[in-house]
C-alpha cells in the first residue's frame, strides 16, 4: 500500500467540504473507492467516481485506472469544466 495525497478541486472540493485527504492505496482506481469510505459520500449521490473526475498523478495528467502508486504521490481529483 502506498500513502498518498489526494487534493479535491472544483465541485469536488465544495461537495466535500474537503481540500485535501491522506489515504493509503495500490492503484488509481483505489483513490475513489478509499475516498468514498474515507469522506462517507458526502453531499454527494453516488460518491466519487474515476468517470467523473480530470484526473493528475504528480502533475500529469492520467486516464490509466489501474496505474500503480507509490508513497509520496500526489493526487490531484479536478470537475470537468462546464459552461453555459
Amino acid at each position: 500500500m502506498a500513502k498518498v495525497t489526494v487534493k479535491l478541486f472544483g465541485v469536488f472540493r465544495v461537495d466535500t467540504r474537503t481540500p485535501q485527504v491522506e489515504i493509503e492505496v495500490e492503484k488509481l482506481k483505489d483513490v475513489f473507492f478509499a475516498l468514498n469510505e474515507k469522506l462517507g459520500h458526502i453531499q454527494m449521490d453516488s460518491g466519487l467516481r474515476f468517470k467523473d473526475a480530470v484526473v493528475y498523478v504528480n502533475g500529469e495528467a492520467c486516464k490509466k485506472k489501474a496505474k500503480p502508486l507509490q508513497d509520496g504521490d500526489e493526487i490531484w481529483l479536478l470537475s470537468p469544466a462546464s459552461g453555459g
